[in-house]
């Protein structure tokens, strides 16, 4: 956008839901850790602070998550970072904090908020730097306009800095029809760290795009961030969005699995997994389709006997599927007959084993791995 202020579009609205109910989950987390004395909340797209219906910007939602819950910062620092290459909304960005801060009672004395010019993200490491941000957890929203225009350098940076994480936007579109001209390349290569990403020229176009972020949930891992997930939003016209989450605490990836199936649902915004092949939308809601984790969790167990546990991992880890859901997907499985269970009788418990049978492969085999 061109404007000062913009039109804020379903996917900003589903984005900013979730992010406000993770950072309600993160923020008393660390704060009541006892080996945390700060914690940072960054941006690298800022932006105005609101939207043209007067629907507000990440960082207001951000400051007033921690302002309604003050009592946090007692004996602990928060600082905020928000950098913004527009000066116009830079500007607009100060008027809306400094309105959010009074309507939640004033600025308590051990919040900071850092308002910096430059160059979007590209300007956030230093600005870390230069903040003391870098001594105690960060969690750095990097929110541009879909690019993929974030160095993986930033993302390095963050995570040699312990407890913290990443929530990136990440498109696909711009490398999936320029990627193979020379003069993005080099552009492309800053944000997966290297030429990896460029195969994507040689694929068929289904396969673009999950190439694409799987390559980039990997570049993420190398970054330095143990655990990485990924998830699709679909609007009404077809338009995606990816946002990865990037963090080496399984704590904080249960937190943000749960975060977005618990995020109020958003009219004409649908979810998809960006690593299953049948690209089914779905809701985030407790009565979806689990057809998705049937078939990983089918293709899990095609390589050999897994616990309960174990598969509830790998719903966590390599599904956008929660851990609880891994459970009702095994007790439908059961009952298809695709599976097995050892013990055969009782309780289905975290150490119950399951085995595929023969019905469980042949239906794999009507149906492609839904890993790339």
């Amino acid at each position: 956008p061109s404007d000062v202020i913009w039109e804020c579009k379903p996917h900003t609205v589903a984005k900013h839901r979730l992010l406000q109910r993770y950072l309600e989950a993160w923020y008393p987390i660390l704060m009541q850790s006892s080996w945390v004395d700060s914690i940072t909340y960054a941006e690298g797209f800022a932006g105005s602070g609101i939207y043209l219906n007067g629907e507000p910007g990440s960082p207001v939602i951000a400051a007033e998550v921690f302002l309604r819950r003050r009592f946090f910062l007692d004996g602990k620092r928060l600082t905020m970072v928000l950098v913004e290459e527009d000066k116009r909304r830079l500007e607009n960005l100060r008027r809306e904090m400094r309105a959010a801060i009074d309507r939640c009672g004033g600025p308590p004395r051990s919040m900071a908020i850092t308002h910096q010019p430059g160059g979007g993200a590209r300007e956030l490491v230093s600005c870390l730097a230069a903040t003391g941000a870098r001594k105690g957890p960060i969690f750095a929203f990097l929110d541009s306009f879909g690019g993929p225009d974030i160095p993986l350098g930033i993302a390095r940076a963050i995570a040699q800095v312990p407890a913290s994480e990443v929530l990136v936007t990440f498109g696909t579109a711009f490398l999936t029809r320029f990627g193979a001209l020379q003069e993005h390349q080099a552009s492309g290569d800053e944000v997966f760290g290297g030429p990896s990403w460029r195969r994507v020229s040689q694929l068929a176009p289904e396969e673009k795009k999950p190439f694409l972020v799987s390559t980039y949930r990997t570049s993420l891992q190398k970054a330095g961030f143990k655990y990485v997930t990924s998830f699709e939003m679909v609007d009404d016209t077809g338009s995606d969005l990816h946002l990865v989450f990037g963090t080496s605490n399984p704590t904080g990836l249960a937190k943000m699995k749960d975060a977005m199936w618990n995020v109020d649902p958003v009219h004409g915004v649908h979810y998809r997994d960006p690593r299953d092949p049948q690209q089914l939308t779905f809701d985030f809601e407790p009565s979806s389709d689990l057809a998705p984790l049937r078939r990983a969790l089918l293709a899990e167990l095609a390589d050999g006997v897994r616990t309960l546990a174990q598969l509830q991992e790998h719903a966590l880890l390599e599904t956008v599927y929660r851990g609880p859901h891994a459970t009702k997907a095994v007790t439908a499985m059961l009952r298809d007959h695709l599976i097995t269970r050892d013990p055969p009788s009782g309780p289905v418990r975290k150490s119950t084993r399951f085995r595929v049978t023969a019905a469980g492969r042949a239906h794999l085999q009507n149906n492609p791995d839904p890993l790339f």
